[in-house]
């Protein structure tokens, strides 16, 4: 899988990086078992940080998300609950739909 994590008018430390990828990587891995591509993109407005993360997990399977936060770190949290919310839901309907409920 491709991650692709980027910041917009400021720098991403490594450690920071390291942690958008583990847990890019369980959330998807916890409901697919794999997926294509993935990217964060964190930017600073004003006196917050904003966080996208959009994964490609297969065919007709997106999801996007987005959040904003005092800190990069809280607002990358509060997308990657978001976006593993969407991932659950998507894993449930296709279950659903193959078990004919």
């Amino acid at each position: 899988m491709k991650i692709t994590i980027s910041g917009r008018q400021l720098d991403l430390d490594e450690r920071l990086r390291t942690r958008i990828g583990h847990r890019i990587e369980s959330a998807i891995g916890r409901y697919f078992d794999a997926a294509i591509e993935a990217h964060v993109v964190i930017s600073r407005e004003g006196h917050e940080y904003r966080t996208d993360c959009s994964v490609h997990v297969g065919t007709g399977i997106a999801a996007q998300s987005h959040a904003t936060g005092a800190a990069p770190r809280a607002s990358f949290d509060m997308a990657a609950e978001r976006l593993e919310k969407q991932l659950r839901r998507s894993k449930r309907k296709l279950r659903d739909q193959q078990h004919g409920r």
